[in-house]
């Protein structure tokens, strides 16, 4: 009696399944690499993004602690009566504006021909937060500013100080003195509504801090 021999290797109906399972694996692990890297790149963006928002923060925390009692002067124009410049669409801004007077910009022994005292503009231009400022604390007329971009994709910024003698936040400033207090708030097309409060010392207190010379 002859035996039947088995057939050898797979047919084509086999074939074409272990095709198609393989395609679908190769097409899910594809998909989840990219999904992988998009979501990494994402987060970096953000990270990023993230940063730049503290950065900003921070600089801002530095000029407003360092605020002088000083007139301002904006454009060349005169001094103007009250210590901070507050304002729509000067400066060539998009929104609104914040100008002063900083000190404690640091001048290692004088070298440098300039003072120690910051001309200051805070505007939005083009998307971005822009901080402008001058190498003296008068810039004449004409006079091109120094400018630094802290944040992108910004579309307005807003301004409210707190007046300690009427213990209340007003959007207007044109008294003589330092508010106690001032809020930025910060319309942003990736943050959304950022709202920040920074104090202010005056400076007479700021002198009183400063480290005496030793002898």
């Amino acid at each position: 009696m002859r035996m039947s021999q088995k057939p050898l290797g797979f047919t084509l109906i086999e074939m074409l399944l272990a095709i198609a399972i393989f395609a679908l694996l190769g097409i899910a692990g594809t998909n989840i690499l990219s999904s992988t890297v998009n979501s990494n790149d994402v987060s970096l963006a953000h990270g990023e993004k993230m940063a730049q928002l503290q950065r900003a923060m921070l600089v801002i925390e530095r000029d407003l602690a360092q605020l002088a009692e000083r007139q301002v002067r904006v454009d060349g124009e005169k001094p103007a009566a009250n210590l901070l410049s507050h304002g729509e669409f000067i400066l060539d801004s998009d929104s609104e504006v914040l100008a002063f007077r900083r000190l404690g910009w640091v001048n290692p022994m004088n070298i440098l021909p300039r003072s120690e005292v910051q001309s200051v503009a805070y505007r939005v231009f083009d998307g971005n937060l822009e901080r402008m400022y001058y190498d003296f604390p008068d810039p004449v007329k004409g006079e091109e500013p120094k400018v630094r971009t802290l944040l992108s994709d910004v579309e307005q910024i807003h301004f409210e100080f707190y007046s300690p003698a009427e213990k209340s936040w007003t959007d207007k400033w044109d008294k003589n003195t330092l508010p106690t207090g001032i809020l930025i708030q910060i319309q942003s097309k990736t943050f959304g509504e950022v709202t920040r409060i920074f104090s202010v010392a005056s400076s007479a207190l700021l002198a009183s801090q400063k480290p005496k010379a030793l002898t």
